[in-house]
C-alpha cells in the first residue's frame, strides 16, 4: 500500500511517509499537539473572555461566598491547575499515548491507512460520543462512590465550574477521564483522524462545561446536549448528581438528575415571581 497509495494523493498516508521516525511516535507526537490546543486553547479564551467582562449574560450564578473565583485560595488553586496542566501537557498524555498505543495493532487499527471519507468521520464522531457519555457517566458516577471519592475529591476543590478546573485532577482520576474518549474508538477501530477529531471536539466541550458559562451558541450546550454547562456547574456547587457528561440521558435514565431539576425549577419559579412583582409595581 505505502509508496503508490501516498504518491496518489493521499493526505494522510503522505504525511505517514514523510515522519522520519516510528509511527508510534507520530501518534504520541499528534496526540500531544491536539490535546495541548484543545486544553490550552479555551483556557485562553475564556480566561480573556472573563478579564473583558465579555458574555456577562451567559454567566452561571454564583451564589455562594466560597463560590467567588476572586477568593485567594481560589486564585491559588487556578495557579495550582495552570503548574498541573503544563505537566499534563508535557508529560503525562504523551506518556499514556505512549503506553496505549499497542492496543491500537491489538485491535486491528493500522496507522498507516487512508484517511477517512466525510461520511466515515461523521458516523464515527457520532458513536464515539454517545460511547463516550456512556462510559464518563457510570466512570464518573463510582469515582463519586466513598471508596473511589479519594481519587475524585481533588477536582471538587472547586465549588464552582472554572475553566481551570478541566483537568485539575488526581492522576488515577484523569486517567479514567481520558479512558471513556479513548475505548469507543478502539471498539469500532475508528481512524486514528478521526479519533483525533473526536479529542479535538471533546477538549472544546470539556473545557466549555467547566468554564462557566451557559453558552446560546454552543451547538455542544443545546439541542440533544442541551444545559452541558448548566449541569456540570450543578455538580460542582452542589456535588450532588449530574454526573453526565454530553448528555443528560444517563442522568435521566438513572434518576440522578432530581436535585438539579429542581434547583433550576426553583429559580425560574423566583425569576418568575420577580418579574410579575416588578410588572404588578
Amino acid at each position: 500500500m505505502g509508496e503508490t497509495d501516498a504518491e496518489g494523493g493521499d493526505w494522510w498516508l503522505r504525511l505517514v511517509t514523510w515522519w522520519p521516525y516510528s509511527e508510534q511516535w507520530l501518534v504520541v507526537s499528534i496526540a500531544a499537539l491536539v490535546h495541548a490546543i484543545s486544553l490550552w486553547g479555551p483556557c485562553l479564551i475564556f480566561t480573556l473572555i472573563d478579564k473583558m467582562r465579555w458574555l456577562e449574560d451567559c454567566k452561571l450564578p454564583r451564589e455562594r461566598k466560597h463560590m467567588d473565583p476572586k477568593l485567594p485560595k481560589n486564585i491559588s488553586r487556578d495557579w495550582d491547575a495552570f503548574i498541573e496542566q503544563i505537566f499534563g501537557t508535557v508529560l503525562l498524555v504523551p506518556l499514556f499515548v505512549y503506553l496505549i498505543f499497542p492496543t491500537f495493532d491489538l485491535v486491528g487499527i493500522s496507522i498507516a491507512r487512508p484517511a477517512p471519507s466525510l461520511t466515515e468521520m461523521a458516523s464515527h464522531m457520532a458513536l464515539m460520543i454517545l460511547g463516550c457519555d456512556f462510559l464518563f457517566y457510570w466512570f464518573h458516577r463510582a469515582f463519586h462512590h466513598p471508596w473511589l471519592y479519594r481519587f475524585h475529591k481533588k477536582h471538587h476543590e472547586y465549588k464552582a465550574t472554572n475553566v481551570w478546573a478541566s483537568e485539575y485532577f488526581d492522576v488515577v482520576d484523569i486517567v479514567f477521564n481520558i479512558l471513556p474518549g479513548v475505548i469507543p474508538g478502539l471498539v469500532i477501530r475508528t481512524h486514528f483522524v478521526s479519533l483525533m477529531l473526536f479529542t479535538l471536539v471533546r477538549g472544546w466541550q470539556t473545557a466549555t462545561s467547566h468554564a462557566g458559562y451557559d453558552l446560546w451558541f454552543d451547538p455542544f450546550n443545546r439541542g440533544i446536549f442541551d444545559g452541558c454547562a448548566r449541569r456540570h456547574d450543578f455538580h460542582h456547587s452542589h456535588n450532588a448528581g449530574c454526573y453526565g457528561d454530553w448528555t443528560p440521558f444517563w442522568d435521566y435514565v438513572a434518576g440522578t438528575d432530581g436535585d438539579y431539576r429542581a434547583y433550576w425549577e426553583e429559580r425560574e419559579r423566583a425569576a418568575t415571581a420577580k418579574k410579575n412583582g416588578i410588572h404588578a409595581g
